[in-house]
């Protein structure tokens, strides 16, 4: 029996070269003209339009708009890599740029020193973070605040000769900055080098003080605020400060003493009580002060009892966690969180969901570093990485924006950069210029599946980034 030979029908017999303007990245315009709508471009023009800028050089505004393009693309993540971009007519074209107008490398590493000798610190950047922060407030309305706070490490254990690379906890050396989240969204970062541990200084009390202020200034005066952090920020002088000068509820994990583990083990199990999530708790609450302290709070141990999978974990892996929380002990801050409705947050069952929770910080530090593809920053001077960092963050936040305020029902808004890129940046595009009007073309089936019309028309009319 003859077996048949299974061959393509429609051979390619020859290469040719075009002259279309052609482009693989066809979702990254939808992308730009929304971040050019919401008068993102404007804001960082109010906060570092005072550095000077030659005017044979290349301006602010398309060094913003070409990083941000950069990050989002994410094709190559090194600054060699702009010299490719100014060569294709396609990536320009997306941009919406002239050739002319499109940076070398050798612009945007001078523009990262312009950076530097302009000293623009984490101050400066942090001002754009807290716009973008005030910005989503107003459009998301919240009853309740919830922060996170949390360090990252960078690896950058191969740069030694970059500034600031230092040993982390993490025995990589690098960076470690303190992120500030809300949400999906970081609000507030401060760019550090690696041996500044998550407590260092008063790094914590001030940032969050900014946050709180900017709250209750630019939102709302009297709204609850809740912050959930890890052991590392466990600290009495945190705790007194977010009681008597800031008035904000606390979530943190505390440290288990050897008094603690005597006093646990005179409770009666009979004592404890369950909570699902993730697996049976057991769980214990009580009063506890410290040696230095001067006043009790509210201590929840947790225990887990049972795995996902309804496994009983034996002593020697079992999960132990101990909650220190101001909430429901003060009447004057308890009033408020009751009358919106947050009644439920007094019980130990949302306390200890809140900490559980916490492990979001760690999906937003997995999609930070997958939307910068890789944890080495660029530059030797510690400012030109504090600016390239700055840039990545900003980025980051105008991803999760735009995946509320466009693409929610096309794409999850849980979605990591790869999937986004994958679903809502990678596709072919020609641009050509018809009757005066310059037109993007896809595929029918691009326009179909991602319903890119309607996309189209949500970028030119997001919600407007108002800066004071």
């Amino acid at each position: 029996m003859n077996k048949k030979n299974h061959q393509n029908s429609a051979k390619i017999n020859k290469i040719e070269t075009t002259n279309d303007v052609i482009s693989g990245r066809g979702g990254l315009a939808l992308f730009m003209r929304y971040v050019e709508q919401t008068q993102f471009y404007n804001l960082v023009q109010n906060v570092l339009g005072h550095i000077k800028i030659s005017k044979k050089g290349l301006s602010l505004f398309q060094f913003i708009k070409q990083m941000i393009a950069f990050i989002i693309n994410g094709t190559y993540m090194s600054i060699s890599s702009f010299d490719k971009y100014k060569q294709d007519a396609g990536y320009t074209a997306l941009l919406e740029n002239k050739p002319e107008e499109m940076a070398s490398s050798h612009q945007i590493k001078r523009f990262f020193r312009k950076l530097m000798n302009n000293k623009i610190t984490n101050a400066i950047y942090r001002q754009i973070l807290h716009e973008l922060f005030v910005w989503r407030l107003t459009i998301e309305k919240p009853s309740l605040i919830i922060l996170g706070a949390d360090t990252m490490v960078l690896n950058n254990d191969d740069a030694l000769k970059r500034e600031g690379v230092e040993p982390t906890y993490k025995k990589k050396k690098g960076f470690q900055p303190l992120h500030i989240s809300w949400g999906s969204y970081l609000i507030d970062v401060l760019f550090r080098s690696g041996s500044k541990h998550s407590n260092h200084g008063t790094d914590l009390i001030n940032c969050v003080t900014d946050v709180v202020k900017l709250i209750r200034k630019r939102y709302n005066q009297d709204i609850p605020i809740i912050l959930v952090a890890d052991s590392g920020f466990f600290d009495q002088k945190n705790f007194e400060y977010f009681e008597k000068e800031l008035g904000i509820f606390y979530i943190i994990t505390g440290k288990m003493y050897e008094d603690i583990k005597q006093y646990l083990d005179q409770i009666d199990f009979s004592e404890y009580r369950k909570f699902n999530n993730n697996g049976i708790w057991s769980y214990v609450e009580f009063g506890n002060t410290l040696k230095s302290w001067k006043k009790f709070r509210r201590v929840i141990f947790t225990t887990l009892e049972t795995n996902e999978d309804g496994q009983f974990c034996l002593e020697f892996v079992k999960t132990d966690m101990l909650l220190y929380t101001n909430i429901g002990l003060d009447n004057k801050m308890t009033q408020p969180l009751i009358e919106t409705g947050g009644e439920e947050w007094l019980t130990a069952d949302s306390i200890i969901a809140a900490a559980h929770q916490r492990g979001s910080d760690e999906l937003i530090h997995r999609s930070i570093k997958e939307l910068a593809e890789k944890e080495q920053l660029p530059f030797e001077k510690f400012d030109m990485n504090r600016g390239y960092y700055y840039l990545l963050v900003f980025a980051h936040f105008l991803f999760e924006s735009y995946k509320r305020d466009v693409t929610a029902d096309v794409l999850a808004v849980t979605s990591y950069p790869n999937t986004f890129r994958r679903q809502l940046i990678d596709f072919a595009a020609k641009i050509v210029t018809h009757s005066g009007q310059i037109i993007l073309k896809v595929t029918t089936s691009i326009y179909n599946r991602i319903k890119i019309l309607e996309l189209w028309e949500r970028c030119q009319s997001p919600p407007v980034i108002v800066p004071i």
